[in-house]
């Protein structure tokens, strides 16, 4: 009987104390480093919320540059391109995917910290609101 209580125990122990698998998932992620000094790079991917409630994803970070952020690709009225901060993060419901592509809203890698070639692996981990910190790494390269 000692032995079946503490099965329970260790069972029901299990689902409190480890993380539940996140159901965030990233698809054809590519970076793209910037020509010239190739001080900046660009994260490419789709992001997709497969869990059962909305979140947001509000940051990221990476040993391979000093800063990552979220950008918008933004088009004045006498057409010059800017870059814009989104300092809110990108807000995302049930089923919906994020698509980070070249353009439009992507993940700028400034002041990287390594030389990145084609092929390198660069680490980041991805910060949400509700799923909590997730990792992921992406190949050097343009997929997009």
């Amino acid at each position: 009987m000692k032995n079946y209580f503490q099965s329970i125990l260790i069972f029901l122990f299990s689902f409190c104390c480890f993380p539940v698998l996140a159901d965030i998932h990233f698809i054809n992620s590519s970076i793209k480093v910037s020509s010239g000094m190739g001080k900046a790079a660009a994260v490419f991917m789709t992001i997709k919320n497969d869990s059962d409630v909305s979140d947001r994803l509000m940051s990221v970070t990476t040993t391979s540059a000093k800063k990552a952020m979220l950008h918008d690709t933004v088009v004045s009225s006498d057409g010059v391109v800017k870059m814009k901060h989104i300092m809110m993060g990108l807000k995302f419901g049930v089923g919906e995917e994020i698509i980070l592509k070249s353009g439009g809203k992507h993940i700028m890698l400034m002041g990287l910290t390594e030389k990145l070639k084609n092929g390198s692996l660069v680490k980041l981990v991805l910060k949400f609101k509700n799923a909590g910190d997730l990792e992921t790494t992406v190949v050097v390269g343009d997929n997009n």
